[in-house]
């Protein structure tokens, strides 16, 4: 004889959870709404809270001007080492989201200085491509050909610029509540994208992106997932146009 538990007066029963699970679902548009725009208002604070944080980070690193441990290989033709981290600053922008002005992003810029000016001997056959790689990594330089007896060109020199302009991009998505950072020749030259949940981007975190940045550490890249090519995504906001109450 099989014993049936007792009766549990408090306990909801699966149509009930059901129910409740199903009303959660079918909030009514304008609470949605304040919620988004609520949630919409954090992550615009947090962004604020890290715009003040790296500004602060910036005076100093000016002030200061230390050494950055990283070393920069373009390919197997040039290293710049003996970095010094000697110019920085902070930027943002604001956009309008429906009736919210909030951060588009915050930018860090920085500048990387080598001693002396590093040199890139060529090929004439490659020069093409050389040139087209430094300046996707953001080198500035100057460009000699070397001639033959016959004035024919042999070999192209590339004077480079002793310096490392370097970017990381702070961007959020208001949409899927996510923060982008996008970091171009922090460590290496390369755009690397991370894409982190905002209570990930706090206080230790930025911590560790300024010992990143610094070449002390690299726990930063392990902090969030890469994500190549990542975009926010941007809402979209139905603007009604007001009807006139006369009839003309």
């Amino acid at each position: 004889m099989t014993t049936e538990a007792p009766y549990n007066a408090d306990r909801k029963s699966l149509l009930d959870e059901l129910r409740m699970r199903a009303e959660g679902n079918s909030l009514p548009s304008g609470k949605n709404r304040l919620s988004e725009a609520q949630i919409r208002s954090s992550i615009d604070q947090l962004l604020w809270h890290i715009h003040g944080w790296l500004e602060e980070v910036a005076r100093y690193l000016e002030t200061l001007r230390p050494p950055v441990a990283h070393e920069f290989r373009f390919s197997n033709l040039m290293v710049m080492r003996s970095l010094t981290l000697e110019q920085s600053f902070v930027s943002y922008r604001r956009q309008r989201f429906g009736e919210q002005e909030l951060l588009d992003h915050v930018e860090f810029f920085y500048r990387l200085a080598c001693p002396g000016s590093p040199i890139i001997r060529v090929p004439s056959t490659s020069a093409t491509e050389i040139e087209t790689r430094l300046r996707v990594a953001g080198l500035a330089f100057e460009n000699s050909p070397e001639m033959d007896q016959w004035r024919a060109v042999r070999a192209v020199q590339f004077k480079i610029v002793p310096e490392i302009k370097t970017t990381i991009r702070i961007e959020p998505d208001y949409v899927q509540h996510k923060i982008g950072v996008r970091l171009s020749n922090v460590d290496r030259f390369e755009v690397m994208q991370m894409v982190f949940s905002p209570s990930q981007l706090d206080e230790e975190a930025l911590e560790d992106l300024v010992r990143l940045i610094l070449g002390e550490s690299t726990t930063f890249l392990k902090r969030a997932p890469w994500v190549p090519n990542w975009r926010p995504t941007r809402p979209t906001f139905t603007s009604v146009k007001p009807v006139s109450r006369y009839i003309l």
